[in-house]
């Protein structure tokens, strides 16, 4: 009783406190972001892989685990239980998951959960449970608490379900942002991994050439297109326009030497763009923004023939073969980030 009422004490609202940090009210982290099963607060992702066979991604995600849940200084993380047949893999973690830090604070908590991956024949199901924290740790034992009694609708949020509370909020969302962060951390190594590999469906490489075609007329409005009407001679067109990418308001254009290439990836068609690190400005204008757009200007025209909206999903710096393989005329004397963008609309004349 007396710690329900320390509980309780701690996400009301601490009025008056001219201290108080302004409550978060990003539709991210209020009402259903957190779900329960069975009771247990409980985060799920599945990923599908067209054409990865289960012993693959079995491989693929014990590599992974392994390297991500192992212990760190006094904290315990390691995988405890796999079984190939049946794809599964179980991992125990223990870290530490920071609220804020400075030179003369840290506000921190120790967190404990159990990330479970089961793989099957083009599918990777993910599951994140029995989530526990162990708070101020150095002040006389601390306080423990469950997800369950800290981080659900009822407890971090405020009754009309628009704000996080001051105390439970903060460990609601360090805790989807920590969900977030391992659930994407599975998709880029499954994506890296696949676009080394070859072999595998997941991903294809650049559209092959063709002979080519009649320039794209530009005197035409654009016009939303589905990605099958691309042009086949996209690449020659690249190599005899001009290319560039906007993000935001800001256009900068880019060398033919760019283009990696539409390919797939997790059933999705994407775009591959190489983005050369010495470029100060497109580099800083690729890690900033979420959204981007790659226009092709045909040959003497001052308007795009074709317009790709994407929608970042993974960067990767790459090394010199990897390059070759998706451009072989790269110079592979410079270093350069690999950008991967889900293709959300196209454009064209």
């Amino acid at each position: 009783m007396k710690k329900l009422l320390f509980i309780i004490a701690l996400c009301l609202p601490l009025l008056g406190t001219a201290k108080e940090k302004k409550d978060n009210n990003d539709p991210k982290y209020l009402s259903g972001a957190v779900t329960l099963s069975e009771g247990k607060v409980t985060f799920t992702q599945e990923i599908k892989t067209p054409g990865v066979s289960k012993e693959k991604l079995y491989d693929l995600m014990l590599e992974w685990a392994k390297n991500r849940f192992k212990p760190e200084g006094n904290l315990y993380s390691q995988v405890a239980y796999t079984n190939e047949e049946k794809g599964d893999i179980a991992a125990t973690a223990e870290e530490y998951m920071v609220f804020s830090s400075s030179a003369i604070s840290l506000d921190r908590t120790r967190i404990y959960y159990q990330f479970l991956i089961n793989v099957q024949n083009e599918v990777c199901n993910l599951t994140m449970t029995r989530i526990r924290y162990w708070y101020e740790e150095n002040r006389d034992g601390g306080e423990r608490y469950s997800a369950e009694e800290w981080i659900t609708d009822d407890m971090a949020l405020n009754k009309k379900k628009t704000k996080l509370a001051p105390i439970c909020g903060k460990f609601r969302r360090e805790t989807i942002n920590l969900k977030d962060a391992l659930f994407e951390s599975v998709a880029s190594a499954l994506g890296k991994q696949l676009l080394n590999n070859n072999n595998t469906a997941t991903t294809t490489p650049m559209i092959p050439l063709v002979p080519a075609q009649p320039v794209l007329k530009t005197s035409e409005e654009l016009k939303e297109v589905t990605f099958e009407q691309i042009p086949a001679n996209f690449n020659d067109l690249i190599a005899n326009g001009r290319l560039t990418i906007t993000a935001g308001e800001e256009e900068i254009d880019i060398k033919a030497e760019n283009w990696g290439g539409f390919g797939k990836l997790f059933s999705k068609n994407v775009t591959y763009t190489l983005i050369d690190q010495s470029r100060i400005a497109v580099s800083a204008l690729m890690k900033q923004s979420d959204t981007y757009k790659i226009s092709l200007y045909s040959t003497g025209n001052t308007q795009p023939s074709v317009v790709i909206e994407c929608k970042k999903s993974m960067e990767q710096n790459m090394s010199a073969e990897e390059l070759k393989s998706l451009n072989q005329s790269i110079d592979t004397s410079k270093q350069y980030t690999m950008y991967i963008g889900e293709i959300t609309r196209i454009l064209m004349r």
